[in-house]
């Protein structure tokens, strides 16, 4: 006879939770502002000016590449201190 006080394992699913640490934060907070700041110059731009356009479609095209070498450069010094910190 199995034993009545135990209880079988249930078999329904965990409720999906997100897993961000804070550098995975700030990594989405740093995109949001970029892609915030590209849609101010595009909201800009309709309203008049070929200035702000030529803004618009520069900052739309150097901003993915710039923050990729930013956040590589962040991270190379990161791992650069952390390396000369165990000596």
């Amino acid at each position: 006879m199995a034993d009545q006080g135990s209880i079988p394992p249930s078999n329904v699913p965990k409720p999906w939770q997100p897993r961000f640490g804070l550098a995975g934060l700030m990594m989405v907070m740093l995109v949001l502002a970029v892609v915030a700041a590209a849609a101010s110059y595009m909201v800009r731009a309709q309203e008049g000016g070929q200035s702000l356009k030529l803004a618009f479609i520069l900052f739309t095209l150097a901003a993915p590449v710039l923050l990729m070498v930013a956040v590589s450069l962040l991270r190379q010094v990161v791992v650069w201190i952390s390396r000369r910190g165990r000596r």
